[in-house]
Parts: C-alpha cells; structure tokens; sequence
C-alpha cells in the first residue's frame, strides 16, 4: 500500500469544473409541483412504503455495479477524540466527496483507494448540508457522474463498514424530503434537500454515494432512523453541486474542518 500526501495543483479546479459540468449535462428528472415534505432526520416514526419496483431487480445491474465500485473511497481520521472511518467516493479528477462529520476537526483525513493511500486535503466544508470535498490524486479513476433521484427509483448503496469491507446494499428511494434539524455540532441549520431510502445501514456507511441504475450518484448517505422501520436518508445530488461549486469560487483552496464533534 503506497501512502501519498496532496499536491494542490490547477488539476484540483479542473477537477472541479469537470464535475460541474458532467452534472449539469446529465438530463435530470423534473421535479414534484408540489414542495418535498419536512422531517426531522432524528425521528423514529415508521413511514409508509408504496408500491415500487423491486430493487433487486429494477436496480443497478452487477455489470454497473462492478465499474462503479472502483470510484468508492474509504475515509479515515485520527485527531478527535476517537477514530473516525467513513465512506467517499470520486467525484471529478483529484476530488472525493464525503459527508462533513466522518471530516470535522481533522487536519489531515486519509483517502482510500484502490491500491493506494493518500493525505487528503479539504476544499469544502458545510456542517449543515452534512458534505465535504477532499483533494486527493485520483490517477485514472472514472468519476461518478451526479443526477436526481426520484420517489421509487431503484438504487444501490455502495460503501465500506466500520472495519473497511465493501458491502453493496440494493434499496430504492421512498420519497424526496426537506431534512431539517441542527447541524453536525448540534447547532440551529437551515436542513438540507435529502431523499429517504428503505435500507438499513450502519457505522462505515456514511458519504457513500446512492447509485442509479446508471451508475449515477444521486445522492450521498449521512443518516439514519433508529428504531422501528429501516429508513436512511442521504443528501440530494443538488446540494453536492453547490459544494463542488462553493470549491471551485474557492479556487480548489484547502479550508477549515471545524472543530471536533462532540460524543
């Protein structure tokens, strides 16, 4: 395993001009008229499941699956108070996003590729969208374009658990929602665009992108109900975009972590 430190570059806003790009050619999917629902991502109330295709079968087949996995990045940290392991995953040359809590306070989270390690960089840093944007050298790897999900669709989670084994988790989205509630320090934000996904998931899964049927991120996983029915929620593609956008005004800059969350 080859452990590599960050070079900022030029290649670092090229990297983010490519994901802007690629996601505002992909054809999305028009949204509801009516406003997506409100919840508070802490609840543990059972929501209703409608009839939807079955993503066993209507999902990402094992062909799509097999090509995007290589662009899923384990995360890890040391700096707080305990270890902090996460999932990514590629999003443009040179950058990997993941969610704002698995990088809070850390100076120097470490990437994990295929065949190699890195230091990683962060250029965005939003603790209420729940999102980062790390810079690290991505080589050859193909990025993972963005798109919108919508209510029914036929997904797939790909991420790593807590002890770094990959695990792909077939699911579907439920329904589009306005996560509301305090931001990852626990302080007053003003939510963030989610959708709800019927799946399980668990310590290690947080930042791992929901793939469509294309391969496409749709969204990125940052929560879960506890107790009662299986629910998750991962954010929309769109605030993914405002990150990678807020980077690139940025000029691919390294910025602040924050400070370390409280356990």
């Amino acid at each position: 395993m080859i452990l590599r430190t960050p070079v900022l570059s030029l290649a670092v806003l090229a990297g983010l001009v490519q994901a802007l790009a690629a996601s505002c050619a992909y054809t999305v999917t028009a949204p509801t008229v009516t406003e997506p629902p409100v919840i508070r991502t802490t609840t543990t109330a059972s929501v209703p499941l409608t009839q939807a295709p079955d993503p066993m079968r209507d999902g990402p087949d094992r062909g799509v699956i097999d090509q995007t996995w290589p662009a899923v990045a384990r995360v890890t940290g040391l700096g707080c108070t305990a270890s902090q392991v996460g999932t990514g995953f590629v999003a443009g040359v040179g950058l990997v996003v993941t969610v704002a809590h698995v990088v809070a306070g850390l100076s120097a989270p470490e990437v994990h590729l295929p065949d190699i390690s890195q230091v990683a960089s962060i250029v965005a840093f939003n603790p209420v969208s729940d999102l980062a944007v790390l810079s690290v050298d991505t080589g050859s790897l193909r990025p993972l374009t963005l798109a919108d999900g919508s209510p029914g669709q036929a997904v797939a989670i790909l991420a790593f658990d807590e002890d770094g084994e990959p695990e792909t988790t077939r699911s579907r989205v439920i329904r589009r929602v306005r996560a509301v509630g305090d931001d990852i320090y626990g302080e007053p934000g003003d939510g963030r665009d989610a959708l709800e996904l019927e799946a399980s998931v668990r310590s290690g899964n947080s930042g791992a992108p929901v793939v469509d049927e294309a391969g496409y991120a749709v969204g990125v996983v940052f929560s879960r109900t506890r107790g009662g029915i299986q629910v998750a929620y991962a954010v929309q593609s769109t605030e993914v975009r405002t990150l990678l956008e807020s980077a690139l005004r940025n000029g691919g800059e390294p910025v602040d972590s924050g400070e370390c969350r409280p356990r």
